[in-house]
């Protein structure tokens, strides 16, 4: 837990002139607390100082010592909130209008000292804005607090969340069309059909899944994570009902490998025609581990996690794909941005790795960016790893909301649990768990546990 910061803590001077402004921002318990600790910068070129005393939130520039914000925090029925903040308007110290302030206080807080993505800002009545018109923010901000890392806690519960519903939603039409799915279109968490499951079951996608973040709640090990896996298949570990009623031939194959003791980097199938998307729907967990590496560390990370069952390198590029695109979520960065900070970079990447560039070619709709101007008919949803792969970023480009997105993905048919489960695990980091309809959390199976598995996790990566 970092130092709390008080008022002696870093060289301070009040407002000069003051000026109100009315916004409405509304906290947790958890983060009343983390807000409470304040933010020592480690030195100025950090730009902000920021500290809490009896009651009130005071924030400088480090460079300075300026005060530029403060504000009362009050205690409400549930939680806490700012409804009002004061700000510097001696022209001469500080210039600014009203409404750049707004987002700035706000993401100065969000971004800063609860360390959340500005996806996750709550606005009311006194802004306007969308998200979206703030992720200019998010570049700006990752230079204000260089020191900051993003809140883990709220993103892993996020993300596990989001993969687990979308899994459910898809079970009980799994291998459906497109067109027979049509006829009856999926708009709501519903039971039994192909695998004959209650209503929020979810499938291996989320059970390997859980197994992976169990496992790195421990530390990264390959031979723990395969035991898991292990116990998955053979005695219904993390399953939703004590019964693995799901599981792909590459994955099963590779799984017995584990339970023989092979070596994990070596037990997964390597052959172009085994690349299902059996690594690619559970290996969302390790992007929490990886987070802060280089990419080459990244993606030799991927890698190894992948080939557990996959290792052919489609599959892992795969899964490298989707843990940078996710990646850039978390940062805030825009979701169609994104696609061209991966075009950007990833081709580099792959040619300072030695990949051959003929594997590279099956991600051009990916990596050029064709992807944003497909109509659905251009996408396919088969449990081939890389059409997962384009369906899950296709939904998500192509709605704005969790629930939206996820139900677009369970329509599209065919492997309908594995695109639901790639997909809600984006949608999820990208408009945070609390957006998941509440109805679909209450039937999803195992809830209370996956919460505490999101607790784990977080508590290792601190």
């Amino acid at each position: 837990m970092r130092e709390t910061a008080t008022r002696d803590s870093w060289e301070n001077h009040p407002i000069d002139t003051q000026h109100r402004i009315a916004i409405d921002l509304h906290f947790t318990e958890k983060e009343y607390t983390r807000i409470q600790r304040g933010l020592i910068p480690p030195n100025m070129e950090d730009k902000w100082f920021i500290f809490f005393e009896d009651g009130w939130l005071y924030l400088h520039r480090s460079w300075t010592g300026m005060g530029i914000y403060k504000a009362q925090i009050i205690k409400k029925a549930e939680g806490y909130a700012i409804e009002e903040f004061w700000v510097e308007r001696n022209p001469k110290l500080y210039t600014c209008e009203d409404d750049i302030d707004l987002e700035k206080f706000s993401f100065l807080i969000f971004r800063g000292l609860l360390g959340r993505g500005v996806n996750n800002l709550y606005f009311s009545r006194n802004v306007q804005s969308e998200a979206d018109t703030i992720t200019a923010w998010s570049d700006f901000g990752n230079l204000l607090f260089t020191n900051q890392g993003l809140d883990q806690t709220y993103y892993i519960k996020s993300g596990l969340l989001g993969l687990a519903v979308g899994d459910a939603l898809g079970v009980p039409v799994e291998f459906k069309s497109r067109e027979s799915i049509s006829k009856k279109p999926i708009t709501d968490m519903i039971g039994y059909g192909t695998h004959n499951q209650p209503p929020g079951t979810f499938s291996d996608d989320s059970s390997l899944t859980f197994c992976l973040a169990e496992a790195l709640a421990q530390g990264y090990d390959l031979i723990q994570i395969g035991k898991n896996f292990v116990k998955w298949l053979f005695e219904g570990y993390w399953t939703a009902r004590g019964e693995v009623f799901d599981v792909g031939n590459a994955t099963r194959e590779s799984i017995y490998k584990l339970k023989e003791g092979v070596n994990p980097e070596a037990a997964g199938a390597f052959k172009a025609s085994s690349n299902g998307n059996g690594s690619l729907m559970r290996i969302l967990p390790l992007l929490f581990y990886i987070f802060d590496m280089h990419p080459e560390e990244r993606f030799k990370l991927v890698r190894q996690v992948s080939s557990l069952t996959h290792r052919h390198i489609r599959s892992v590029i795969a899964c490298s794909y989707y843990v940078e695109y996710a990646k850039l979520l978390l940062e805030g960065i825009d979701k169609f941005d994104a696609i061209e900070v991966l075009h950007d970079n990833l081709p580099d990447l792959y040619t300072s790795l030695e990949i051959e560039q003929r594997e590279v070619e099956f991600f051009n709709r990916l990596l050029d960016g064709y992807i944003t101007g497909l109509k659905e008919e251009d996408i396919q949803s088969t449990g081939y790893v890389l059409h997962t792969l384009e369906a899950s970023i296709w939904c998500i480009l192509n709605t704005d909301n969790y629930k939206d997105a996820v139900l677009k993905a369970v329509n599209l048919g065919d492997d309908t649990d594995t695109t639901g489960a790639v997909t809600g695990g984006l949608a999820g980091l990208l408009y945070g768990w609390d957006t998941i309809p509440e109805s679909w959390l209450r039937q999803l199976a195992r809830r209370g546990d996956i919460e505490d598995l999101t607790e784990q996790l977080a508590e290792n990566l601190m």
